[in-house]
């Protein structure tokens, strides 16, 4: 008996630690046979990663360190599931990686790589959650921080103030009302590149969500001319929202890029700023189907001859489980004679083959959560 007390007082500081924290491994594999057209007449079928939900393997945790107050981390990285190698520029931890403490669920403050309050915001606004075809991953938050040489969907500078290195974020929820506000050290370099500020606004009350950020960034460090002293400053601004009707949910959303690169030299297809407007719904099919769909308009203001484009994108989703679903999702993009404008989901993409081009594209997936 004296053997199992003193046993049990040893292990008794394991357990208490053990009962007041937890991991969690999570994951998700999305894939999908897609048959595209660029708008050229050249086709293609092809597997691809990431129509729906990027496929990711995550490890999640938190402790409570009493009095209210938690730690909590995240380690997420980004995979391709026919490939298997990584995403987001191949970094090993491409989705998110990030280390902070919090009060529960009023405030929380984190450091590390992580999602910025504009990608929070904009994904709320989207209709289509930033998946599946002609969602705003393809020409919102991020997409336009390098030339078209460097913009690979989910790498480097295409994602650029979509997960931000280096920074810190805060948050405080209150009264149905979340304020976020970042800041981003950058690439630790004598130009600057990649410093960012970014707060941004929520409220959500009932059927009602109301969103809006502001990004201040200077040019990733692809981006910037090595021959300049220092990174140009660009911006970006949302402002979106949703009203769920019960048998359907609207969205809708305003989405605006300034580069205001005044250390580059202005040609006529120097992008000078971009704007797009986009409405979409989520309805509810049955017990187990929805139907997502979102119509885009964009222009792009450039030194001569403004590009515009129109994007339709229809999906829909079936649940056959709680953790497996199938789904079919298709996209077109309609182009003005110099526009350039291409389709995107997740992370997959489907390029137009020059400009006046309307490529279009449809995709067969299933995706499965662990």
């Amino acid at each position: 008996m004296k053997k199992f007390a003193v046993a049990a007082a040893l292990l008794a500081p394991f357990a208490f630690a053990h009962a007041q924290s937890s991991v969690t491994i999570y994951g998700l594999i999305d894939a999908a046979v897609s048959f595209g057209n660029g708008g050229n007449g050249a086709k293609t079928k092809r597997l691809d990663s990431g129509v729906g939900p990027g496929s990711r393997l995550g490890f999640r945790g938190n402790e409570d360190l009493g009095g209210g107050l938690k730690a909590m981390f995240t380690a997420e990285m980004g995979i391709d599931s026919g490939t298997g190698t990584f995403q987001q520029g191949n970094l090993p931890f491409g989705r998110q990686i990030f280390v902070g403490v919090g009060g529960g669920d009023t405030w929380a403050l984190t450091f590390g790589r992580q999602l910025s309050p504009s990608e929070i915001a904009i994904t709320a606004a989207d209709a289509l959650g930033q998946n599946y075809w002609n969602s705003t991953a393809g020409y919102g938050i991020g997409t336009l921080m390098s030339p078209v040489g460097n913009s690979v969907m989910g790498s480097g500078c295409q994602g650029a103030t979509v997960r931000v290195n280096n920074s810190v974020l805060g948050s405080y929820s209150a009264g149905g009302f979340t304020g976020r506000f970042m800041v981003g050290m950058g690439d630790e370099n004598p130009q600057g590149s990649g410093r960012l500020i970014n707060p941004s606004i929520q409220y959500k009350n009932g059927p009602v969500l109301l969103t809006a950020a502001y990004t201040r960034m200077r040019q990733c460090q692809a981006d910037f001319p090595a021959t300049l002293n220092s990174a140009g400053w660009q911006t970006e601004k949302i402002v979106g929202g949703s009203y769920d009707f019960g048998f359907a949910a609207l969205f809708a959303g305003y989405y605006a890029f300034d580069p205001s690169e005044e250390n580059k030299v202005v040609g006529p297809t120097t992008l000078l700023e971009q704007k797009v407007v986009w409405l979409g719904a989520r309805v509810p099919v049955g017990a187990q189907g929805t139907l997502l769909a979102q119509v885009s308009h964009l222009k792009a203001d450039r030194n001569l001859n403004d590009a515009k484009g129109t994007g339709i994108g229809v999906s829909y989703l079936h649940a056959l489980s709680k953790r497996t679903r199938v789904y079919v999702s298709t996209g077109r993009m309609q182009n003005n004679s110099v526009g350039t404008f291409t389709l995107a989901a997740a992370t997959a993409s489907q390029p137009n083959g020059g400009p006046g081009t309307k490529p279009n594209v449809i995709s067969f997936g299933v995706t499965h959560t662990f």
